[in-house]
């Protein structure tokens, strides 16, 4: 059986319903800094872009992270 591992950049921001809302790229650049992201991820927050049902998803940054996600097969039909 064959493991398979990918990698995306998981931004998550607080929003106008004080609850946490994450917003995921799979195709991001490795190796950002940690001020490259803090720096997007405020920018992304004073936007008011994304609004859904009267709910503004991106408000203030929380975290932003690379998350890795190994899948190991072990049945396939």
């Amino acid at each position: 059986m064959t493991n398979t591992e990918k990698a995306v950049l998981q931004l998550r921001f607080k929003g106008t319903d004080d609850k946490v809302h994450t917003f995921s790229f799979p195709k991001a650049v490795a190796g950002l800094t940690t001020e490259t992201i803090a720096e997007a991820m405020n920018t992304i927050g004073t936007l008011n872009l994304f609004d859904r049902k009267g709910v503004t998803l991106y408000v203030t940054a929380i975290s932003g992270a690379y998350v890795k996600t190994i899948t190991q097969a072990l049945y396939t039909a």
